[in-house]
């Protein structure tokens, strides 16, 4: 990263260092040509004020520096033929030749610009002089300017190389200090956070994502351990009646038909539990299906089980509603927990309620079962704290982990549904499902 944006910026640099001296050139040149013209031009007005008409002869007038203009003079007749020609090349006589016979005109040879200029004896055309003037110097000057603007532009360049690399190298070190950190809370210590408030810039920014991050990877890593302990609890009470029903039929059973009764107890007790597990592990994928459970036929098998475990405890039901838009295995895994909590707070009775539930109790038509018993109740602060994983009333009777109800809220709300508690005398607990489409 350090080392592309480090590449990027100096040739973005030298692209524009090299389009100003671009520039720079041309503008130089423009402007030493501009000279040199304007230096041609003035020699040959002076060269043409210097040319006088003696006996129908063209002749120069000796003036103070004659000397600084005749090396680089060629004066000519009208019909072409040279009068005063300097001592140069033959190339440089032909060229001044050809501009003397074309009319007033520029021309370039080699590092030579030669220049004409007719001469007027008043409105009568009696020759044309050409004057001379040496390049040299302007290309010299140009070259030397040039020159050193490269070497400038060399040495800009490596200077914003190295400066370039140490200002990105302090700008990226902190995220790579914080990377390395976020990396190793990740592993170890997914609490920390870096704690830089609002962002306002893009490093603070990158904190807060970053504290996004690990306060997710947290989330995800005590989710993880509320799904196990909540599988954990599903399994413990079938595990202890396997346990208990083999261990007396280890003991005390010797006849053939109390050991095929315990073994048919420990096969029911097999087939629950592979019942909640395949149901634990269907659950997080979702409940989109058209599948719809008869929540009235669900409780009743509920309530044959507790009329079995819970002789004590009379369990009524009462109602019926349309099938709800849920698997029946989860269906059964959101009501267990429920009820089986009511059972072991009631006194003596327990009361299931199923009907429609009215549209403020939910967003869509809902299928409603009431769960209620005789025991001591919830108070109003324990409303949302029965909820959390492992919390346990004041009124608890010391059985189970605290896991049941947040697991069924958890299903159900996976369902598309709710678990809610009521607080007052009488425990009372309501649960919501979406009821299946009409076909």
């Amino acid at each position: 990263m350090r080392r592309r944006l480090t590449l990027v910026t100096v040739v973005a640099i030298g692209v524009a260092v090299a389009l100003l001296t671009a520039t720079f050139w041309l503008l130089l040149r423009g402007w030493l040509r501009h000279d040199a013209d304007v230096l041609l031009a003035s020699h040959a007005r002076s060269a043409a004020a210097l040319v006088a008409v003696d006996a129908g002869r063209l002749v120069l007038e000796e003036t103070p520096g004659d000397e600084a203009i005749e090396p680089g003079m060629w004066l000519f007749d009208p019909e072409a033929s040279p009068v005063v020609r300097p001592p140069v090349d033959r190339s440089l006589d032909t060229a001044a030749a050809a501009l003397a016979s074309s009319g007033p005109a520029t021309r370039v040879i080699g590092q030579v610009e030669l220049r004409s200029l007719p001469v007027q004896d008043g409105s009568r055309h009696v020759g044309t002089v050409v004057v001379a003037l040496s390049l040299a110097p302007y290309v010299h000057s140009e070259r030397l300017a040039v020159g050193a603007a490269i070497v400038l532009d060399v040495v800009i360049l490596i200077g914003a190389a190295v400066l370039v690399r140490r200002v990105v190298g302090s700008a990226l070190r902190p995220v790579a200090e914080m990377t390395a950190r976020a990396r190793d809370w990740g592993a170890h210590d997914p609490d920390q956070r870096f704690g830089l408030g609002p962002p306002h810039d893009e490093i603070t920014g990158l904190a807060a994502t970053l504290d996004g991050l690990l306060t997710r990877l947290a989330a995800s890593l005590r989710h993880e351990a509320l799904v196990t302990s909540q599988i954990a609890h599903e399994l413990k009470t079938p595990l202890a009646r396997m346990r208990t029903s083999a261990e007396a039929s280890a003991r005390y059973d010797t006849r053939a038909e109390s050991l095929r009764a315990a073994l048919e107890g420990v096969l029911a007790e097999v087939d629950q539990l592979t019942g909640v597990i395949e149901t634990l592990l269907k659950a997080p994928g979702g409940t989109a299906t058209m599948e719809g459970a008869d929540l009235t036929e669900v409780a009743a098998r509920l309530r044959r089980t507790a009329t079995a475990e819970h002789p004590r405890v009379r369990m009524s039901l009462h109602g019926a509603a349309r099938p709800a838009l849920c698997d029946p295995a989860l269906a059964e895994r959101i009501l267990a927990p429920v009820v089986d909590n009511a059972l072991r707070h009631a006194r003596s009775a327990v009361t299931l309620r199923i009907d429609q539930a009215e549209p403020a109790a939910a967003r869509t038509d809902a299928t409603r079962v009431t769960i209620t018993d005789d025991g001591t109740g919830f108070t109003p602060d324990e409303v949302d704290a029965v909820f959390e994983p492992g919390y346990r009333g004041a009124a608890s009777t010391g059985d189970g982990a605290g896991l049941g109800l947040p697991l069924a809220r958890r299903l159900a709300r996976l369902a598309g549904g709710d678990v809610l508690v009521l607080p007052g005398p009488g425990g009372r607990v309501v649960v919501t499902l979406p009821v299946l489409p009409d076909t």
